[in-house]
């Protein structure tokens, strides 16, 4: 079986379709500041790969053998936690990067599941390093990457012991409109067909728990859903969640 939109099951493991390419978002998060003579040198070190919505690019597990850079579509990263559980981590969109652990890492810490067909550029380890190593200004754009991702790592880490689970869900529906929602008659709609169980996995709770919130929040009048997608009000989360952050130190809203 193979992923489906909003259920984790097994990956298919399809054969990417292949042809080398390097595109302009990898420019811009690999190779700004590299001439555009160089850059053309350099695309050969990068392949495009394509992968079928519902398939799995890599699986915890796998050698860690390439960095990807997402090109099109929406990648999944998923990892498993109690037993057999799966954590939705990041659903990253294009720009983003993804598989960047080769460095320090033999084998893939995570699996990432293509969200939609997607189409990305790959490099394999070995030119990976030969780029870094030849070229200090890869290496500084490589470090901010790294650094981009850290801080959202760090910051959700610091949010999830120390807020209530309707606050944390309230601050990721946020999140996700930041990053992927589109502007729409009545908010911002985030079109990602999420669950209610994967919407649980990325605020550590049940489905039960996210269920009840969700309703809460569409009383409160600070989201709707339309079909597959919610869309939020963005200026009443805002507000929601400061009210939230006062009440949890101990301050009147």
């Amino acid at each position: 079986m193979a992923y489906r939109a909003g259920l984790a099951t097994t990956p298919g493991r399809r054969q990417p379709e292949r042809s080398p390419a390097v595109s302009r978002l990898t420019d811009d998060a690999l190779l700004h500041g590299v001439s555009a003579g160089e850059r053309l040198r350099l695309s050969h070190l990068f392949e495009e790969r394509r992968h079928p919505r519902g398939t799995a690019i890599f699986v915890k597990g796998d050698p860690a053998d390439s960095a990807c850079f997402l090109k099109s579509g929406l990648v999944k990263l998923l990892t498993n936690s109690r037993g057999s559980r799966e954590t939705l981590l990041h659903i990253l969109k294009p720009g983003d990067v993804f598989g960047e652990l080769l460095l320090s890492e033999e084998s893939r810490a995570f699996t990432a599941v293509a969200g939609t067909d997607v189409t990305i550029d790959a490099v394999s380890r070995e030119n990976f390093l030969r780029l870094l190593t030849s070229h200090p200004v890869v290496s500084m754009n490589f470090i901010r990457v790294l650094s981009r991702r850290l801080v959202k790592v760090e910051r959700s880490i610091a949010e999830f012991g120390h807020t209530w689970s309707y606050h944390r869900l309230a601050k990721v529906l946020l999140r996700l409109a930041d990053e992927h929602g589109l502007p729409s008659p009545s908010g911002t709609l985030i079109p990602l067909a999420l669950t209610h169980g994967e919407l649980a996995s990325m605020i550590g709770t049940t489905r039960e728990t996210v269920t009840a919130q969700l309703i809460r929040f569409k009383r409160l009048g600070l989201l709707r859903r339309e079909g597959r997608y919610f869309t939020v009000d963005r200026r009443r989360f805002i507000d929601f969640i400061r009210a939230e952050e006062l009440r949890f130190h101990g301050f009147p809203p």
